[in-house]
Formats: C-alpha cells, structure tokens, sequence
C-alpha cells in the first residue's frame, strides 16, 4: 500500500454512520523522540527568555470532588487545570514563570483560598486570593 494513501473508514454510533478521512503520515517519527522533545520544553519553560519553574499545590477535600486550581497563571480558568486526589489529598504540578501569582482552589464549584499558604492578597470581589512566589 502507498504511503499518504486516504482510507475511508466507517464509524457507526447508534443509528448515525459517519465517513471518516484517514491519512497515513509520510514519516513515521519514533514516539521517544516526540516525549524526549516535550520533556525539554517542559524543563526549560517552552520559553528560554523566562525562567520556570514546577510548582505544587496541594489541599485537602472530600474524597470524588472535583477540585482546580485558578490563578492569573491561567487566566483564571476554573476548569484548566484539575488536581489529582490520593486518599482526599488533590495535587497538582504546574510550570509557573518567575514572580508572584494570585491563585485559588476551586472545589466543587466553590472557590477557596489555600489554607496552608500565609500569604495572602485581597481581590476586586472582596475576598482574599493567596499568592505563590516563585523565585
């Protein structure tokens, strides 16, 4: 069979078939190439002008709740980026630039300072947001 040849493959879902376009790539790339390349960037920051680094949050919850943390590292999207949960313990490591970040967890909908952070700033919807350094 020819390389970057199209097949059409047929999905059924319930009552609705769909024609779908499969192109076979003219190139196989080695998957170890593609993670060796993303971990560089993920070490470096993607961005060599500006240092970064991992930063962990971490906070207590009931055990199944949906938590996120929200910040101006991410626009504060409440739904960005989800922390993992081991034994009601949720964490997650994110790559922030150097400086000061205003954040809060987001659990189950409901917004929340960091209760083991000490630092803490107050916010245009008159509550506190905490705030992490990275250095």
């Amino acid at each position: 069979m020819k390389q970057n040849t199209k097949i059409k493959k047929v999905m059924k879902t319930g009552k609705v078939t769909k024609m779908i376009n499969v192109v076979k790539p003219k190139k196989m790339v080695e998957p170890r190439k593609i993670v060796k390349k993303a971990v560089v960037k993920a070490k470096s920051g993607g961005n060599s002008n500006m240092a970064s680094k991992r930063v962990k949050f971490e906070v207590q919850a009931e055990a199944g709740s949906e938590v996120y943390v929200a910040g101006t590292f991410n626009s504060w999207n409440g739904k960005q980026n989800r922390l993992k949960e081991k034994s009601g313990v949720y964490t997650a490591t994110l790559l922030l630039p150097k400086g000061k970040h205003e954040y809060k967890f987001v659990i189950n909908a409901v917004w929340c300072v960091d209760p083991k952070c000490q630092e803490w700033v107050p916010n245009d919807q008159g509550s506190l947001n905490s705030i992490v350094t990275v250095e």
